[in-house]
């Protein structure tokens, strides 16, 4: 009998792994189809408007990494240079002409997105780990590239994003921590100390923003409920936007002719024709929509930035930056006055970063990819500034 027992036992357990093995091999096989299918909608290539925009290396350097962050101005302006290339790996100080400045080697590697960020109420500046996802430590590196501190990410609270908060009126620094599950969001000193954490599900994208107008910034993030909220610098609910749209992912952008950013891009799903169609939405600080972009293949993409671009002898455009890490695509889309589709082009790499950089006679679009950041311009563009391939990895002695 205790035979009979043992041979059913190790059938069963046969048959259970046998089980396992065939249903991981048909998710494998769903997920490969749908990548598929997916890669299928993001052919390589211009989709819309083939012809108005050419496409040129304004500068390489493989030791960037993913460009995160390319920033006009501060603190590039402190090291003699026009902008900041902020990688995963490092950052450069650029000039207006392509050429390096000044060079930084981040101490140790990063998997998820850096930018900058202020480390006092002046212009000491620092770096800061971006939508960590779960699997990196949020980390502030000093402007050596040295770890001044990490934050753990850990299994049963990851963290999902982290940003430079400057909240009370003294302009005293501090990193605010989006977790995932019930951790919620905390407010960390800049020791790494916390010193403040209030309750919510799934903070998946932290922001700060002065909504008021009063040189003191809120906290801006979305939730597990897709829910687009608004505390003040205590942390207290203050505000829901566009509660009738499902938010996960946002940025913060520059609108108009403003100088620094004060609205924010929301790629999100609105109902049309009985299904859903993918938009971005632009909302100024206190939550209204100003317009509204109709997001072709929107729907693939995990982040989106954008920026407006007034190239020399156009009219202002918006340019928007849309990426999918996993199919290794990236969509640029160029809207022009009347919110239509001026150009699309689905690039065969990942590109997380994008910005306008001004001249004396408009704008040059920079979009930050793997290891360079490449310039667009109007094919039919004469001024010197964006005529002729700019300077390659050219580094100054």
């Amino acid at each position: 009998m205790l035979r009979k027992i043992l041979i059913g036992i190790g059938l069963l357990i046969v048959a259970l792994i046998g089980g396992a093995v065939y249903l991981v091999h048909r998710v494998e096989s769903q997920i490969a189809r749908d990548s598929q299918e997916k890669l299928q909608r993001l052919q390589i290539g211009v989709r819309v408007g083939n012809g108005l925009l050419r496409q040129t290396s304004f500068y390489r350097a493989e030791d960037l990494g993913n460009v995160t962050q390319i920033l006009v101005g501060w603190p590039a302006d402190h090291e003699n240079a026009t902008l900041t290339a902020v990688g995963n790996l490092g950052v450069h100080f650029v000039d207006g002409n392509g050429v390096s400045r000044k060079e930084i080697r981040f101490s140790k590697g990063i998997g998820c997105p850096v930018e900058v960020m202020r480390l006092d109420a002046g212009d000491d500046y620092g770096f800061l780990t971006r939508n960590e996802s779960w699997s990196t430590d949020a980390t502030v590196f000093d402007k050596q590239g040295q770890v001044l501190w990490t934050y753990p990410s850990r299994v049963t609270a990851g963290i999902d994003d982290s940003v430079g908060a400057n909240l009370d009126a003294n302009g005293n620094s501090g990193v605010l921590i989006g977790f995932n599950g019930d951790e919620g969001i905390i407010l960390a000193d800049m020791n790494g100390k916390k010193i403040g954490q209030k309750p919510e599900g799934n903070v998946w994208h932290v922001e700060t923003l002065d909504v008021y107008n009063d040189g003191r910034k809120e906290i801006l993030h979305s939730n597990s409920r897709g829910h687009l909220i608004v505390r003040d610098g205590n942390g207290e609910i203050i505000d829901h936007y566009i509660p009738d749209h499902y938010v996960s992912d946002f940025a913060l952008t520059r609108w108009g002719s403003e100088a620094q950013p004060s609205h924010i891009l929301v790629p999100t799903m609105e109902p049309r024709n009985g299904c859903c169609s993918p938009v971005m939405l632009i909302l100024d600080a206190k939550g209204k929509t100003v317009t509204r972009f109709d997001a072709s293949l929107g729907d693939l993409m995990h982040s989106t930035h954008g920026t407006p671009v007034h190239f020399p002898k156009s009219s202002q455009y918006y340019a928007a930056l849309q990426t999918n890490l996993t199919l290794n695509r990236s969509v640029l889309t160029l809207y022009d006055g009347t919110e239509t589709i001026a150009y699309q082009e689905v690039l065969g790499g990942t590109c997380f970063s994008i910005a306008s950089l001004p001249g004396p006679n408009g704008d040059r679009l920079l979009i930050g990819c793997s290891g360079e950041i490449l310039e667009y311009s109007l094919s039919n563009t004469t001024n010197s500034a964006s005529v002729g391939a700019p300077p390659q990895n050219r580094r100054a002695d």
